[in-house]
């Protein structure tokens, strides 16, 4: 079984990825949250991984909350944590280990993969040549990933203290800076909608033939900015100049 979250379709990449080498069902977590889909029963022994990307060293909300609110049965199942991440993993695994370890569930190995930088907010992301090399090195990366899956986990991630404290100082930024009063919609928005469609937690509404953000807070996942055709939308005015970038097999 396979959970996964994806805003720029990185982690979608890493998740398909994985299920294509060892197959099983396929959960979208943003969508099992709005539409409740909370509960499974799992063969003996199966793999449950999650795959989600890294946001100020730690998790996503929404990985946070699917699972504090998920209900997984099953004997001797193997709880594995894949993160995909721009820049450094961090000690997302301790705080991912953490938030399994309330829930009952015991973290048996956690990777980290490399992909492109996709945090417009804060950072500039590369352009298309430089993301298209590491999307070779992260290919790479998860062939290894899945090798270690298959062979008895032989190379996890396993952050220290040092990792543990930055991640705790990192996060405490994250609900602070994840408004979406930010968000403008600039003239040469098409009201083509893709935003609203691709927003996993859905509170982008279309009025007029333009986006309007319905909650005051969203992931950041950044789907909305980097899929729109024709840039049109922004956070402040940092993002005008920035590389928009989607994974190419979104």
């Amino acid at each position: 079984m396979i959970f996964y979250y994806s805003g720029t379709g990185n982690s979608k990449h890493a998740a398909d990825f994985v299920h294509e080498r060892f197959g099983g069902h396929m959960m979208d977590m943003a969508h099992a949250m709005r539409k409740s889909k909370l509960e499974y029963t799992l063969e003996k022994g199966e793999r449950v991984i999650f795959v989600f990307p890294v946001y100020f060293g730690g998790l996503p909300r929404t990985v946070r909350e699917f699972i504090a609110a998920v209900n997984i049965q099953g004997e001797d199942l193997e709880f594995c944590g894949i993160a995909t991440m721009g820049k450094m993993a961090l000690g997302v695994d301790h705080r991912f280990k953490k938030a399994l370890k309330v829930r009952g569930m015991t973290m048996r190995a956690f990777y980290d993969v490399k992909m492109v930088e996709n945090c417009i907010f804060l950072l500039d992301t590369p352009i298309k040549e430089a993301a298209l090399m590491t999307l070779k090195r992260s290919d790479a990366r998860l062939k290894d990933v899945a090798d270690s899956m298959e062979f008895n986990h032989r190379k996890p991630y396993k952050s220290g203290p040092l990792e543990w404290l930055a991640s705790a100082v990192m996060y405490s930024f994250y609900g602070p800076t994840s408004g979406t009063k930010k968000f403008l919609v600039e003239d040469s928005c098409i009201g083509c909608g893709l935003c609203q469609t691709v927003c996993p937690l859905q509170i982008i509404e279309m009025e007029d033939g333009r986006p309007v953000w319905t909650k005051e807070t969203c992931d950041h996942c950044a789907g909305c900015i980097m899929r729109c055709p024709v840039q049109a939308i922004q956070y402040g005015r940092g993002t005008r100049k920035r590389f928009r970038y989607v994974h190419p097999d979104v």
